[in-house]
């Protein structure tokens, strides 16, 4: 009981910056760019949200410090690769500063990825990060429902064409963390014993369907079908993934044939331009990209003729990860993420080998992982999903892999 109550501090920072992260969004008011649709935080908002993450990263630090933590191989690959392609494209690109700036939270994220492999297992980091986050996302989808049901805000509501988005200024962005907290719910929701995280994981699931259902969000839709042939084929469940594979053909067949309810009439043809501009940015730049947070200062020369005017949200970004990605960190960039990926395999498959854990959370957690680089084909960044998706969760992914005590105190 002593060793829980020593450990609480650690582990409500650690719960506090993994729930915080996912609000990533919100940080749009202090972003360089031009400001675009319905943001929740203003300024002071989202500077509240940065010093929440940076003193959980603090607190976290201080642990690693104290304890002489050192980071594995499989994380330094991850990070050295993911930061370092970053640091270089920032330091050769056309805003250093926002480039070092978007280093420096990565270097935050690492903080949370080293510490969160080191500690998951002792109490109660597991059992409190699980439940902050999934009780957060019970709140936060059930606030998007409502927003979506009573027309409120309404230019968050205009804005959508009346797709859910929650606090996430787009159906597509909320699209994403419906598939990251659908997935790791039911992961959770697979192996606890304990009836009311077991009841909480159940209903985030639930809400995460439907609220993904609301969104309209046909990348998410189909993210979510790729998420679930991954996990099913990783299950051994051959025959329900080969049927999901059916239903994956189907939809995208019938989505280019049909229009969707309450999407832009134009859109498909915005996205086409805009990664025309984002492939004209590779060609332009194709080492190192204009660096992270830069491609929107050098759309005004990559501009299509049909492409949205500068300021405009498709000026922001081409609205491909793997585009967005190379656009900014350039070829480097894309190493970095085959790099990152091979070395987050390579440990996982180590871990489910050899430490004992219940295998379904974290492969819940890669379906999640998959599902957004999947929904990533028609929209994200892919220097902010670096930061602050693909760090956190591929430490969650093999801290859950890794420790078998920790699965068992979901138990």
């Amino acid at each position: 009981m002593n060793d829980v109550r020593r450990s609480a501090p650690l582990a409500l920072a650690l719960a506090l910056f993994f729930t915080g992260v996912q609000f990533y969004t919100s940080l749009a008011a202090l972003s360089p760019t031009p400001p675009v649709g319905y943001v929740f935080l203003g300024g002071l908002g989202a500077m509240l949200l940065v010093v929440v993450l940076v003193l959980a990263a603090l607190v976290a630090l201080v642990a690693l410090l104290r304890d002489r933590a050192w980071i594995d191989a499989t994380s330094r690959t991850i990070l050295g690769a993911w930061i370092g392609s970053a640091l270089l494209s920032s330091l050769l690109g056309l805003d250093p500063r926002s480039g070092l700036e978007v280093v420096g939270v990565m270097l935050l994220a690492a903080v949370f990825h080293v510490a969160l492999r080191r500690y998951y297992a002792r109490p109660p980091v597991a059992r409190l990060l699980l439940g902050l986050y999934l009780a957060t996302g019970v709140a936060v989808t059930l606030a998007g429902l409502a927003m979506m049901a009573s027309h409120r805000p309404g230019a968050l509501y205009a804005f959508n064409h009346g797709r859910a988005a929650g606090v996430f200024v787009t159906a597509n962005q909320f699209a994403t963390y419906l598939l990251l907290m659908g997935f790791l719910a039911y992961g959770v929701a697979t192996i606890a014993r304990d009836r009311a995280l077991l009841a909480l994981a159940w209903t985030a699931t639930a809400l995460a369907a439907v609220a993904l259902v609301f969104s309209l969000s046909r990348a998410g839709w189909i993210g979510a079908v790729a998420g679930a042939i991954v996990l099913l084929l990783a299950r051994g469940r051959r025959v329900a993934a080969v049927t999901a594979g059916a239903v994956l053909l189907a939809g995208l067949v019938a989505l280019a044939a049909l229009p969707v309810a309450r999407h832009d009439p134009a859109d498909s043809l915005n996205r086409v331009a805009a990664a025309e501009a984002g492939l004209r940015a590779v060609l332009l730049f194709p080492l190192t990209g204009t660096g992270p947070m830069s491609y929107w200062r050098a759309y005004p020369s990559l501009r299509p003729p049909n492409g949205a005017e500068p300021g405009e949200f498709g000026a922001l970004h081409p609205h491909d990860v793997y585009l967005s990605l190379a656009g900014e960190t350039g070829l480097v960039g894309l190493a970095a993420l085959l790099i990152g990926a091979l070395a987050l395999t390579r440990g996982l498959r180590r871990a489910l080998r050899t430490g004992g854990a219940d295998p379904r959370l974290p492969l819940a957690i890669c379906a999640g992982l998959v599902a957004t680089l999947a929904q990533g084909l028609f929209d994200t960044v892919g220097i902010v999903q670096m930061t602050f998706v693909w760090i956190p969760y591929s430490a969650l992914v093999l801290a859950a892999a890794e420790s078998g005590a920790a699965a068992e105190e979901q138990r």
